[in-house]
């Protein structure tokens, strides 16, 4: 088994891995909805909300 210092690097590896994914997910969700502007202008709206929700809120 490894030492304390390689399951720290790991656990710090793994948490900055999480916002990129969800920085992935968001940017799918936009360009999916993009691609419905002009043949499901409703569909699209819905997707563009979701991306609203799905970003995190930005400190002030």
């Amino acid at each position: 088994m490894g030492s304390d210092a390689d399951m720290e690097d790991y656990g710090f590896e793994y948490s900055e891995e999480e916002p990129e994914e969800q920085d992935v997910d968001i940017e799918n969700q936009y360009y999916n909805s993009k691609g419905l502007v002009e043949t499901e202008p409703e569909a699209a709206l819905e997707g563009f909300a979701e991306v609203v929700q799905m970003e995190p809120e930005k400190a002030e």
